[in-house]
Parts: C-alpha cells; sequence; structure tokens
C-alpha cells in the first residue's frame, strides 16, 4: 500500500476509486465501505484509495473536547493496509484546511489532483467549512463533474447503526468489550510498555505486569479476560487485567495490571499488546488479601473458559 501524508497526492492516481472519512477504529462499517471501494477499483480497472486526515479533525476544531481515539493513527494505516486498500492519503489536518469550502475540495482535490471516478462515503458524511458538504452536494458534483457517487448504507448492530462513538461509549463508560469486539470485527487492544509495580502479585501467587499504554481509549475500571501479545517474540498467551485503583491495598492512583497464563519469564520493559475479550467484574476492596486471592481464583477459571470458547 502507497501512503501519502500530504494533502494533495504528488501524482495523479489511475482511475481512483475514493472513499472520505475519519475510519478511527476501523470498524465494520468502515470495513464494508473498503470492500466496496476495492470491489469497485477492480471493476474498472484502477486504484482504491483512502482519503483520512491526522490529526482527526475534532481534535483541531474542538481541542477542549475530550474525545479518545479507538486507534492510533498508526494502527489505523495498518488495519487499512491489511484491507487491500492500494492507496492511503493521510491529509494533515490544521485551520487553515479546516476553511476550505466543500464544492472546492471536491473540484480542486477530489477530481483535479486525485481524479476521482468513483466517490463512495457513509451515509451521514459531511465535510469542508462548516460540514456543509454532504451526499447531496458530492452527488450534484458527480452529474456536473462526472464522477459517479455510492453512499453506503449503515451496518447495524442490535438495532442501531456501528459508529465509531458507539463503540467509543461502550468501552469507556460500560466495559462491554465484547460488544465493542463484535462492532469492530476484532477485539479492542492496546499496546504498553511493562514497567515496575509494586510487585504484590507474585507474592499472592498472581505476578502482574504493571503496563503503561499510551492508548487515548480505555475500557470502564474492571476485570477483563484478555488475550497477551508480546510484542518482541510475537508469543500470544492468555489472561487477565485489571484496570483500576487496588481499593484491597489503597494505593488510590490508577494502574494497569495483566496477569498471563502458564507463562514464566521476565516481562520488564517489553511491550505487550493486550486484547480485551470480556469484562468480568467490577474492581472492588476485599476485606483481606486471602479474600482477594479466592476471587482471583474465579476470576482465572472463568477466564480460561472465556479464552477456550472463544478461540480463533
Amino acid at each position: 500500500m502507497e501512503h501519502i501524508r500530504q494533502r494533495i497526492p504528488p501524482h495523479r492516481l489511475e482511475k481512483a476509486v475514493v472513499t472520505l472519512g475519519n475510519f478511527d477504529g476501523v470498524h465494520l462499517g468502515h470495513q464494508k465501505i473498503f470492500e466496496l471501494v476495492i470491489q469497485k477499483a477492480r471493476e474498472i480497472g484502477g486504484e482504491s484509495v483512502v482519503y483520512t486526515f491526522e490529526p482527526h479533525p475534532m481534535k483541531v476544531l474542538y481541542p477542549g473536547k475530550r474525545m479518545p481515539l479507538i486507534t492510533s493513527y498508526k494502527e489505523r494505516a495498518r488495519l487499512v493496509e491489511e484491507m487491500g486498500i492500494d492507496v492511503l492519503v493521510s491529509a494533515p489536518f490544521d485551520l487553515e484546511f479546516a476553511k476550505m469550502e466543500a464544492s472546492d475540495f471536491v473540484r480542486d482535490v477530489l477530481v483535479g489532483a486525485i481524479g476521482a471516478r468513483i466517490v463512495l462515503v457513509g451515509y451521514d458524511y459531511a465535510f469542508g467549512k462548516g460540514r456543509r458538504g454532504d451526499t447531496e452536494l458530492l452527488k450534484k458534483m458527480g452529474e456536473e463533474m462526472g464522477f459517479e457517487v455510492v453512499v453506503v448504507p449503515p451496518v447495524m448492530l442490535n438495532g442501531s447503526a456501528v459508529s465509531s462513538s458507539r463503540i467509543r461509549s461502550v468501552i469507556e463508560e460500560e466495559g462491554d468489550v465484547a460488544l465493542a469486539a463484535r462492532m469492530m470485527g476484532r477485539e479492542f487492544s492496546v499496546t504498553g510498555k511493562v514497567v515496575e509495580g509494586h510487585r504484590r502479585g507474585k507474592a499472592l501467587g498472581f505476578p502482574t505486569a504493571n503496563l503503561q499504554v499510551e492508548s487515548e481509549l480505555m475500557p470502564r475500571p474492571g476485570v477483563y479476560a484478555v488475550k497477551v501479545g508480546i510484542v518482541e517474540t510475537g508469543g500470544t498467551f492468555g489472561g487477565m487485567a485489571n484496570l483500576g485503583t487496588n481499593p484491597t491495598f489503597g494505593n488510590g492512583t490508577l494502574s494497569f495490571e495483566v496477569h498471563l497464563f502458564d507463562f514464566q519469564g521476565d516481562l520488564y520493559g517489553k511491550e505487550l499488546t493486550v486484547s480485551f475479550v470480556d469484562r468480568l467484574r467490577d474492581e472492588r476492596k476485599f476485606p483481606s488479601p486471602e479474600a482477594l486471592v479466592e476471587q482471583l481464583r474465579k476470576d482465572e477459571e472463568r477466564s480460561r473458559a472465556i479464552l477456550s470458547s472463544r478461540k480463533d
């Protein structure tokens, strides 16, 4: 995949079939659009193109509004490439770019610079200054300038459209990582480095890796069944993770600890990718370390059963 990190590609693309959007999370709705883009490009012997923005326009237009990204820009690019897209354009977004009228963007960039033959967008997509560009404008300009417009309906799940905002809410507010996985077509995951912790886990019989993660989005605090990949070696282990303040020991600060099943070795300084499979319970304070250990044994038993039932 060719990855272009500028607003105007350095060369005109060949019979471009283009989709526009932010594509945070690369969820099932996005994947449906990408599949159609690839299909259309094959039909006309052209190139499949994803045109997106970096940083996310909301980060520039509303810097005070909290909107954690589901996937980093690097992860988004990797997922787009895995879908089989030919060209990814990550257009630098700033306040000056935000002033461009939607019609100017279509004429000068989409058609003039890229050479779009077919444009596919989601049913609710809006773009350009003041978000005045929509599917109706695209259709009107398509008729005038000779490109086809395909509006892709949403993917529905449990009676609601799959969307990035819904996924953020499900993960952060509800901790329902299993539902998030159904909307994304894969588990929500974060990557972090193992740093020094309190070392209580080993004494309790459940040694944990204390992770420092840079992800903007984390699940609601609690205990989760997880899959853990060791980035350097590629090995994957089942496990369970606790995101919280360890109230039994009165830490007070938020930490993210992961216990790997059937693992022996030193993880300090290594990078781990943790994929959240299911939520087990809320974090709570136990009357004693012994009571905590008893609960951890139950958590492990349940985690192993969940992971065994959901093997790829």
